[in-house]
């Protein structure tokens, strides 16, 4: 009988008792005749090297007790049949005491064997199973995936269409009816239009964050400095109204999506600009190898995160800054950890409040490339290149 991965017992066992002792007395019959045989080769010494190996082979095809039965039957055919003294595995009473005693150690030894044999056979044979049964539920986990981001972007698509008629038309009522609207009336079709934008909002972010946690492949190198310049070059416009200085030292090649790890990146400088302190904002980027992967350091001199939620910022739709000075949908941070992960890295947070926060993220380094010049990063302000509103 087989089972997985082409492994086949080695010890097998007879279908019927019958069998079990039919065996063990051919083989003794068997090695008296060779015995007999090989016996003048001896002087007349009758060597008991076959009924050993009759004992050996009937443990192994019936399992302990055709082992036993063997060595009995073996003793009494060498005590009848041969007469002539011998040595060691010959026949004599202390070595028929030996033979009997090693063939009952040999038994039960191989006892054992078929008792493990038999456990791993079934280990084996259930482990396939499981396999099995886990690459039908990944394959099926699978198409529900990608089902399910189907739907969403299609439902994403149907909603956003409706939710922009709610706000143009609240907006166009309040034009139309200005006159005749009190100032309760326009703040609640404000109200209405703001919740709006909210709703599109969030419905963004999480096609973004299916995107990203749907992401299978991230096998492209990429050029992080690359990166950072082209992010920056796209948040300029938010950079120069809150003259937030930006720099970073020379970064490496990892091994990332371009884009996935440009939305990392302008989560991260955007939250350093939003959640601001009383200063302008400067966040600093940096990066070192220890070996296995690249970490990198994004820090801010913003208004800091309390460590006891340091987990939390991390959780879809969690935000611990709920102040209307501090618009959000809790995604950001989400979509930067479905990210990060997808990439085969990990990302946490050191911080303290009004002291600023410093995110860190692991990538792997692209095999074989010889990224980042040097292990000593050269800083380079972006100010060279961009405006970043610093007077």
């Amino acid at each position: 009988m087989e089972y997985g991965y082409g492994y086949t017992p080695m010890l097998i066992r007879p279908s019927s008792p019958i069998a079990r002792y039919a065996v063990p007395i051919l083989l003794v019959v068997a090695a008296t005749v060779l015995t007999f045989a090989i016996q003048p080769l001896f002087g007349g010494k009758a060597p008991l090297t076959f009924f050993t190996i009759a004992v050996v082979l009937s443990a192994v095809y019936g399992g302990m007790w055709a082992g036993f039965f063997s060595t009995l039957l073996s003793v009494v055919m060498v005590g009848s049949l041969f007469q002539q003294p011998a040595f060691l595995l010959v026949r004599s009473q202390s070595s028929l005491v030996l033979f009997a005693v090693v063939g009952f150690a040999i038994s039960s030894i191989m006892q054992i064997l078929h008792r493990t044999n038999a456990k791993l056979a079934a280990a084996r044979a259930q482990l396939e199973r499981a396999n099995q049964e886990l690459s039908q539920r990944t394959k099926a986990l699978s198409r529900s995936n990608d089902e399910l981001q189907r739907f969403g972007y299609a439902v994403s698509h149907d909603l956003q269409a409706p939710l922009r008629n709610v706000a143009t038309l609240t907006e166009l009522l309040v034009r139309r009816n200005s006159e005749i609207l009190d100032k309760d009336s326009k703040e609640c079709a404000q109200m209405i239009v703001d919740g709006v934008h909210r709703m599109e909002s969030m419905i963004k972010g999480l096609l973004r964050y299916a995107a990203a946690t749907g992401d299978r492949h991230h096998s492209a190198s990429s050029n992080s400095k690359t990166v950072v310049e082209q992010v920056l070059h796209n948040l300029r416009y938010l950079i120069d109204a809150e003259g937030a200085l930006i720099t970073f030292d020379e970064l490496p090649i990892v091994q990332a999506n371009d884009d996935r790890l440009a939305q990392v990146f302008s989560n991260l400088i955007t939250n350093g600009i939003k959640y601001r302190s009383d200063q302008k904002p400067e966040i600093h980027i940096a990066a070192t190898y220890n070996g296995t992967e690249w970490i990198f350091k994004i820090t801010d001199n913003g208004i800091g995160i309390d460590m006891n939620y340091a987990d939390e910022i991390f959780v879809l739709f969690k935000r611990l800054h709920r102040s209307d000075t501090h618009e959000g949908s809790g995604i950001g941070l989400a979509v930067c950890k479905a990210v990060i992960e997808q990439c085969g890295g990990r990302i946490w947070v050191e911080s303290e409040p009004g002291k600023g926060s410093t995110f860190f993220f692991t990538i792997p380094k692209v095999t074989g490339e010889n990224s980042a010049n040097s292990d000593v990063p050269v800083t380079a302000s972006i100010s060279k290149t961009i405006t970043v509103g610093v007077d």
